[in-house]
């Protein structure tokens, strides 16, 4: 049997990462399910099928987070999953500048400030990189579905 020891500095990093990767999945989740909610409730099926679209980008984001917080071991996470089922921050709401605000303000705000955080590795930072990168994209194609929907014909 082998035993590990670990600093006070090395386990300060350990639950600083893990409070972070969980903090981002808890908005990531939030989010999502808040902008399947108006997919769901929406008679427009190209708005609807534009904003699943932007639901499975972030749910293989979030699983991805999600298997790093897994993978280190971080504790359960799935109650704090269903918590945040009951308290949708936007409901009902049909206008794509509506939802492109509050997905920059929840996913893009969020990777930015933990893309600065000095504390997360290399390999992490990149996959961070890489997922911004997609929601950016995603972002812009939603962008583009909202001013095509309001170019006159």
């Amino acid at each position: 049997m082998v035993f590990v020891t670990i600093s006070p500095k090395q386990a300060a990093q350990y639950s600083h990462l893990c409070s972070q990767l969980k903090c981002i999945a808890q908005k990531m989740y939030t989010a999502r399910k808040s902008i399947e909610a108006i997919a769901n409730a929406s008679f427009d099926k190209p708005f609807a099928k534009c904003m699943y679209m932007l639901i499975s980008e972030s749910l293989q984001c979030e699983n991805e987070i999600r298997a790093h917080i897994d993978s280190l071991n971080c504790g359960n996470h799935e109650s704090e999953y269903l918590e945040a089922k009951n308290n949708l921050p936007i409901k009902n709401s049909e206008d794509t500048n509506v939802i492109c605000k509050y997905f920059e303000d929840i996913y893009l705000s969020s990777y930015k400030k933990l893309l600065k955080d000095k504390q997360l590795s290399t390999s992490l930072k990149n996959l961070i990189q890489n997922h911004l990168q997609s929601f950016m994209w995603i972002l812009t194609q939603v962008k583009l579905f909202n001013d095509v929907q309001t170019t006159p014909n």
